[in-house]
């Protein structure tokens, strides 16, 4: 195990001259009151140009169920020219109190770098933990990189003329390695709404359920091939089977191993598939076969400054390429200048390509209790946000009480 850095220093005591950093952590996994807290050698600023150190952690899901923290140590002022970048992994097992010990381990290791010829630096020690490599080199995973998981929910909400019941459960299997991603996943979900007006009781049950398979090769660092299977039904989508096949080819311009920072990824599939409707529908089909291709691209980029990604969604029919549909979606968060920042996003649908909507017109009800899907020919969503604070540029002090 790598030595651990440890203050001597008391907390009530001002520390020696040290360097400031902007703490940008960018996952709901930080705790930023517990690392203030236990990191107290160093100062904390609101603002990352008040700044000597940008720490940015990004995080995402492993394989196994866990997490990568990937924690970029960004100089400012002096230390412009240096950076330095760790890697940690959480396991699917450790608790919220574990992950963000390990976290604090991790950023204490990275800002020993910065902080050795500083005089802070005396107040500060190294502690060594001896462990037997033999041992973890020849660890083996008797779960052969194997996850499961399963979830059941059940709400149970009412008042004198309403009632709702819903009940919600999936299970799933998933082996990750560099080589091979294997998901497997089934959904079940039911709701029963029930209303008293005077003497009439309405009620109403909706119910979907479905089951998806992913298998995806690692070609290279930018080549990826795939297949996925479905099955699925719904009383709100008028399905009462959907099953379909695909295959797909996706590149990335950038390694994948890069994908917290940056990623630009391209994906074109190819789907068959066979509907079963349980209302005839407005083309007049009780079922059909189809064939659909799809053109995907992803761009995101995670940098000091803030963070960008949009993605690209774009299928037809091959029976008939006017059944289509475009999305896109962006996002945008940008920090202009030290305490102020904005957000922007935005969503839009060009949707042709609705064929299971049921033949007939939606009732008051299905429509207002979003029971049933309804016909349209586009949909969009705009945010925007905007944040701006001023004072102290420290932020060091961790006050829990009321």
């Amino acid at each position: 195990m790598p030595p651990e850095v440890t203050s001597a220093q008391k907390s009530s005591d001002p520390p020696p001259r040290t360097i400031d950093v902007f703490l940008d952590c960018r996952t709901w996994r930080c705790d930023e009151s517990y690392i203030r807290e236990k990191i107290p050698f160093i100062n904390y600023v609101r603002n990352k140009d008040d700044a000597d150190l940008h720490l940015l952690i990004t995080t995402q899901g492993t394989g196994s169920g866990g997490n990568e923290f990937t924690l970029q140590f960004i100089g400012n002022n002096e230390f412009t020219e240096v950076s330095r970048t760790l890697t940690y992994f959480s396991a699917e097992s450790d608790t919220d109190d574990e992950i963000r010990n390990d976290l604090n381990d991790y950023i204490k290791k990275g800002l020993f770098f910065f902080l050795a010829n500083l005089p802070v630096s005396e107040s500060l020690t190294i502690n060594y933990i001896p462990t037997d490599l033999q041992d973890e080199t020849q660890t083996v995973d008797e779960w052969d990189s194997w996850v499961f998981e399963l979830n059941a929910d059940m709400d149970l909400e009412g008042e004198e003329s309403e009632k709702e019941f819903s009940l919600r459960g999936d299970a799933k299997a998933e082996r990750i390695t560099p080589e091979w991603k294997l998901e497997f996943e089934i959904q079940q979900y039911y709701e029963r709404r029930k209303f008293n007006d005077d003497d009439t009781t309405r009620v109403f049950n909706t119910e979907s359920r479905r089951a998806d398979l992913l298998l995806v090769k690692s070609l290279t660092d930018h080549w990826s091939f795939g297949g996925s299977s479905n099955l699925r039904s719904s009383t709100r989508d008028n399905l009462a089977l959907l099953a379909d096949g695909s295959l797909a080819l996706e590149y990335s311009i950038f390694p994948y191993e890069e994908f917290t920072e940056r990623e630009i990824t391209f994906l074109y599939r190819f789907t068959g598939g066979y509907n079963d409707y349980n209302e005839r529908t407005i083309y007049g089909k009780s079922s059909e076969f189809l064939l659909e291709h799809q053109l995907r691209s992803n761009i995101r980029f995670t940098k000091p400054w803030g963070e960008f990604r949009t993605e690209i969604n774009a299928s037809a029919y091959m029976q008939d390429l006017s059944k289509n549909r475009l999305v896109t979606e962006s996002r945008l968060n940008f920090r202009i200048y030290r305490g102020f920042s904005i957000y922007v996003s935005g969503e839009y649908a060009w949707i042709r390509n609705q064929l299971s909507i049921p033949a007939g017109n939606i009732t008051d009800a299905e429509q207002l209790l979003n029971l049933r899907q309804r016909f349209t020919s586009y949909s969009y969503e705009i945010r925007f946000g905007l944040s701006f604070s001023f004072g102290s540029i420290y932020n060091n002090v961790v006050n829990p009480r009321l």
